[in-house]
């Protein structure tokens, strides 16, 4: 190969990595137009009974079941969630069980910025903030994560690295006491809500590889003062930690090789090939 050519392909090769990490590759980064994700959760709500004075606990299942819909003329990604509880033994769904329980079956829509995966302020069904998820390349930062349960934004707070499952993690908390909640309906005592949620995120990724979740929504009693009437914790299975362990292995490599790996191998060929092109150049004058 002549020098010329040399020079040629290795200036080729370094403007392609550009081209590939600067144009083509955010692209691909992006959530899909036809996203699908399905949780599986496994876990209790304790209901309060006024006869007995106690908490009883029902052991529970959930499924959080997430489809894209459609793709905006702004590039914003709607994605509609669905949660569904189960009671655990019979597989029943938990509001034939108990109808005042209905309440926890949701349908959203959310409209979320496909790169950052964040909430798309005034869109959707209702106006949110914040993340939806955690966004790829995570940092040992607090985010700002959007509660479906308390209808704000509340602040996941980051607690440290650690190894699970063979994968480092990011863990990040969430710890929010007092939050308003609606009425008791019967007594129409105020409530506030408390929500706990510990994630476990592959930072690469920003794939979700454990979480757990517990709301307690505490009654305001004038003569007993603030009581629990209903605590409702959730827990991925251990089928959806191997599926996320899974998907955010082989998500992080594709990262790792399309943005850092291929990216500096390309640009370190291309240079190579240019210097020797230069060299052969300078050596035949």
């Amino acid at each position: 190969m002549s020098s010329k050519w040399l020079i040629t392909v290795g200036l080729g090769l370094v403007i392609l990595a550009v081209v590939w990490l600067l144009a083509i590759f955010p692209g691909m980064a992006k959530l899909p137009d036809d996203y699908e994700q399905e949780y599986t959760f496994e876990g209790s709500v304790q209901v309060y009974v006024a006869d007995l004075g106690v908490l009883v606990p029902i052991q529970t299942t959930m499924t959080r079941t997430l489809t894209a819909t459609g793709v905006t003329e702004d590039d914003v990604l709607l994605l509609q969630q669905d949660i569904v509880f189960f009671e655990a033994t019979s597989g029943a769904p938990l509001g034939d069980i108990n109808p005042a329980l209905a309440a926890l079956d949701t349908t959203e829509t959310y409209y979320l910025d496909r790169t950052t995966r964040a909430n798309v302020p005034g869109e959707g069904d209702v106006s949110r903030s914040g993340q939806f998820t955690f966004p790829a390349d995570v940092q040992q930062e607090t985010y700002q994560y959007w509660s479906s349960s308390t209808k704000t934004a509340l602040p996941a707070t980051f607690k440290g690295e650690e190894t699970y499952q063979g994968l480092t993690v990011y863990v990040f908390e969430i710890n929010s006491t007092g939050n308003p909640y609606y009425p008791d309906a019967t007594t129409g005592l105020p409530q506030t809500m408390d929500v706990y949620a510990k994630i476990k995120v592959e930072p690469v990724s920003g794939v979700p590889v454990y979480a757990t979740t517990t709301t307690t929504i505490n009654l305001q009693h004038p003569l007993a003062g603030s009581m629990p009437v209903l605590i409702n914790t959730s827990t991925f299975t251990s089928a959806t930690v191997d599926d996320m362990v899974e998907l955010a292995e082989s998500t992080s490599n594709l990262i790792l090789w399309a943005s850092v790996y291929g990216f500096w191998a390309i640009i370190g060929l291309g240079a190579v090939l240019t210097l020797v092109g230069i060299v052969r150049t300078i050596q035949t004058r």
